[in-house]
C-alpha cells in the first residue's frame, strides 16, 4: 500500500512538472511556479474525469482517445494560465515568502493614507485636485496656495519636500502659489540623545564615546531628515556628525509610495495633471529625496564639490568641508566643523557694509555659474541655511545632499544659448534653444521664433528692466511648444533661481542679470584668447582629422560608381531590432490566430459529417481527427489571448 501510494505521488509530481513546463513552451513565456503548479494539477483533475467518464467504458481501442487526454491536458492547463492572466495578472498577487511584510506595509500606507486623507479634506485639498493650481481669480489662488502650505507643513516632511521643490517651478505653478511655497518649512524638534547614539552606534560598529574624542549631546542644528551634532576626532579635528533621524527612512518611502500613487492618479484623471506631467515629476522628487537619505551621496557630492571650487580664485574664498570617509555612512556623515554663522541667521550679515555685501553676493553667483557652465558640477539647493559666512571672512557651502550635474556638449549648448539671449538675436537663440531641449515629433518652429522675438522685444531691448523673471518666462515660452527642458538644465536653472533669492537678503541691490551677463561676456572672451583657441583648434582638428583622411577615398569610389553606372540608393527598412521585433510578434500572432480558426473550422467540419470507420463504440475516424483539431485550435487561440493579455497590462 505504501508502495503504492510512493508510486502515485512521484507520478504526480512528474506529471505536473512537465504539462506545466509544455504549458510554458506553448505560452512561449516564463509561468511562475505557483500558478503552473495549479494549471498543470487543475489539467490532471479534469483528464481524469474525462478518463474515467469516456475512455474507461470503452470495450476496445483505448488508446485511440490518448491524442485527446494529452489534449484535454493542454488544453486546461492553458485556459486555467488564461483565465489567470485576465482574473489576476502576473505580478499583482505578492509571492507567499514575502506576503506577510506586504500585508503590514500595506496596512501601514491604508493608515498613513487615511491620515492625509483627513488633512486634505480639513484644507480643502480635493477641490483644488479637480480645478488645478491655475483656475480661479487671483485671490481665490491665494487662498487656495496657502491652504496647501498648511496641509503639505501638516502632512510632514515628505510632502514639505515636496512643496519646496515646487515653489522652485515657476514654470509650472501660478506665482501665488510659488509665494506661498516659497514660505514652507516643517519645524521639528531634536531627537534625544541616546536616540542619536544608537544610531551612531549602529552604524559606526562602535560605542561613539571611543570613535571619538568629544561629542557635543546639544545638536547644533535639527532638521526633517538629519541632526547636527559637534565633535572632536582623537587626532584633534573638530568635526561636525550629521545623523540621520532615526525611522525617518520608512516613514519617507511609505509617503513617497502614496504620493506616486497620487501623481499617478491625478495625471491619468485631470487634464491639469497631464499637462504639467505630474507623474514624471514626482517621480523625479522621489530619486532625489531617496539620494538625499543616503549619506554615501553626499559625501561622494561633497569631494566632487570641494575639489571644483578648490580651483576657483576668488576673494573672499568659498570653501566646501572636507568628508572623513573613514566615519561616514549611509546614515552618518562626519565632516569638517565651518565656524560661521548661516546666511538664515538674522544677524549673519549684520555690521557689514554695502560693498562687502555685494562682494559676496557676487562671489557665490560667479561661483554658482562657474559650477554650471565651466566645471559641470554645482550646489542645487543654494538657500541661504546652506551658505556659511566663516569667521575669517570666507564662505562655506554645506548639504550638498542635492549636487546638479552637466555634461560637456550640454555646457557648450547651453553657453551659447545664454550668449545669443544676451546678444538679442531671436534667430541663434531658437537654434540653440533646439539644440539641447528635448523636442516633440513635431514642432512649429516658425511660431517658436516669433514668440522668441516677442520675448527678446519685451525683457531685452534698451530701457526694459531685466529680472530673474526673465528666465521663468523663457521657461514658459518653451513650455507652450511641448518643448521639454532636459532636467540637468531645470536644476541648473532651479539653483540660480534659488540663489537669487538668498542674495535678495544680503544685498538687495545685487543685479543677477547684470552680472550673468559680465560673467558670459568674460568667459566669451577668454574662449577668444589665443591659448583658449589653440586648445579649441587642436581639440577639433583631433576629431575631424580621421574624417578628413577618409574624404579622398570616399569622393574617389563615389566617381568610380558614377562613372560605371553602379550608383543605387538602399534604404533598410526595420533597420531597428525593436521594430522588427513588434513586427514579428503581431505577424506571428496574426498567423495563430489564422491558423487556430482554420483548424478549428476543419474540426468542426469532420464532427458535422461524422463518416469514416468505426474506432470504438463512441468515436468514428472522422469524429477522432475533427475532436483533435478542435483541441489544436483551442491551444493556439489560447496561446494567442494571453499573449494579447499579458502584452495589454504591461
Amino acid at each position: 500500500m505504501l508502495v503504492s501510494v510512493v508510486i502515485a505521488i512521484v507520478a504526480t509530481l512528474v506529471s505536473v512538472a512537465l504539462i506545466s513546463r509544455i504549458a510554458q513552451r506553448v505560452l512561449g513565456v516564463r509561468v511562475g511556479l505557483v500558478r503552473a503548479t495549479f494549471a498543470a494539477l487543475v489539467a490532471l483533475g479534469v483528464e481524469l474525469g474525462f478518463e474515467s467518464q469516456v475512455v474507461w467504458k470503452q470495450s476496445v481501442n483505448r488508446l485511440a482517445f490518448l491524442p485527446q487526454q494529452i489534449g484535454v491536458i493542454l488544453l486546461v492547463a492553458l485556459l486555467f494560465l488564461v483565465v489567470a492572466e485576465i482574473v489576476i495578472p502576473r505580478g499583482s498577487i505578492t509571492r507567499p515568502d514575502q506576503m506577510m511584510r506586504a500585508v503590514r506595509l500595506r496596512t501601514q500606507q491604508a493608515r498613513r493614507g487615511f491620515q492625509l486623507s483627513r488633512v486634505a479634506v480639513r484644507h480643502g485639498i480635493p477641490g483644488l485636485a479637480r480645478t488645478g493650481p491655475n483656475a480661479g481669480t487671483p485671490q481665490e489662488r491665494m487662498e487656495q496656495a496657502a491652504a496647501l502650505r498648511a496641509a503639505l507643513e501638516e502632512a510632514g516632511v515628505t510632502f514639505v519636500k515636496l512643496g519646496q521643490i515646487l515653489s522652485t517651478r515657476q514654470d509650472l505653478l501660478p506665482q501665488e502659489y510659488i509665494d506661498e511655497l516659497s514660505h514652507l518649512q516643517q519645524r521639528v524638534g531634536p531627537v534625544p540623545w541616546p536616540d542619536i547614539a544608537a544610531v551612531l552606534a549602529h552604524e559606526l560598529k562602535d560605542d561613539p564615546d571611543k570613535v571619538f574624542a568629544a561629542i557635543d549631546r546639544e545638536p547644533l542644528a535639527a532638521a526633517s531628515i538629519a541632526q547636527v551634532h559637534r565633535a572632536r576626532l582623537h587626532t584633534g579635528e573638530e568635526v561636525v556628525l550629521k545623523v540621520q533621524r532615526p525611522g525617518v527612512g520608512p516613514v519617507v518611502e511609505r509617503d513617497l509610495g502614496i504620493a506616486l500613487s497620487l501623481a499617478r492618479r491625478l495625471e491619468s484623471s485631470t487634464v491639469w495633471g497631464r499637462s504639467i506631467g505630474i507623474g514624471e515629476l514626482t517621480e523625479g522628487f522621489a530619486q532625489a529625496l531617496r539620494e538625499e537619505l543616503d549619506f554615501r551621496i553626499e559625501t561622494r557630492n561633497m569631494a566632487a564639490l570641494r575639489a571644483t571650487v578648490s580651483q576657483h580664485d576668488t576673494t573672499p574664498s568659498i570653501v566646501v568641508p572636507k568628508p572623513y570617509l573613514d566615519y561616514s555612512t549611509e546614515r552618518v556623515l562626519v565632516m569638517d566643523f565651518v565656524p560661521g554663522k548661516t546666511l538664515s541667521s538674522p544677524d549673519a550679515v549684520e555690521g557689514r557694509s554695502g560693498a562687502e555685501r555685494n562682494r559676496i553676493a557676487a562671489v557665490l553667483f560667479e561661483s554658482l555659474l562657474r559650477q554650471v557652465m565651466v566645471d559641470g558640477v554645482f550646489h542645487a539647493d543654494p538657500h541661504p541655511g546652506n551658505i556659511v559666512l566663516l569667521d575669517n571672512g570666507g564662505v562655506a557651502l554645506i548639504d550638498l545632499g542635492s549636487v546638479g550635474r552637466i555634461d560637456s556638449e550640454l555646457r557648450a549648448n547651453l553657453s551659447q544659448f545664454l550668449m545669443a539671449v544676451d546678444r538679442g538675436n531671436p534667430e541663434l537663440v531658437c537654434d540653440t534653444l533646439l539644440s539641447f531641449v528635448v523636442r516633440p515629433e513635431f514642432v512649429d518652429e516658425d511660431g517658436l521664433r516669433r514668440g522668441i522675438g516677442r520675448f527678446m522685444a519685451l525683457h531685452m531691448t534698451p530701457g526694459t528692466s531685466a529680472d530673474i523673471t526673465v528666465f521663468t518666462d523663457l521657461v514658459r515660452l518653451v513650455a507652450e511648444y511641448d518643448l521639454m527642458v532636459p532636467g540637468e538644465v531645470a536644476g541648473a536653472f532651479r539653483a540660480i533661481g534659488t540663489l537669487e533669492g538668498t542674495l535678495a537678503a544680503v544685498a538687495p541691490d545685487f543685479d543677477i542679470v547684470a552680472q550673468s551677463r559680465e560673467f558670459a561676456n568674460r568667459q566669451f572672451t577668454e574662449r577668444l584668447a589665443p591659448e583658449s583657441l589653440q586648445a579649441a583648434v587642436t581639440d577639433e582638428l583631433l576629431t575631424v582629422l580621421p574624417l578628413l583622411r577618409r574624404i579622398p577615398r570616399h569622393v574617389d569610389r563615389i566617381a568610380s560608381s558614377l562613372e560605371a553606372g553602379r550608383v543605387t540608393v538602399n534604404v533598410s527598412l526595420f533597420a531597428d531590432h525593436r521594430d522588427r521585433s513588434v513586427v514579428t510578434g503581431l505577424v506571428n500572432q496574426v498567423l495563430l490566430a489564422f491558423l487556430g480558426g482554420i483548424v478549428g473550422i476543419m474540426g468542426v467540419a469532420l464532427l458535422a459529417n461524422p463518416g469514416g470507420a468505426r474506432i470504438t463504440d463512441a468515436l468514428t475516424l472522422h469524429e477522432m481527427f475533427g475532436y483533435n483539431l478542435i483541441l489544436v485550435s483551442a491551444v493556439l487561440v489560447l496561446r494567442v489571448l494571453y499573449v494579447v493579455f499579458g502584452t495589454r497590462r504591461e
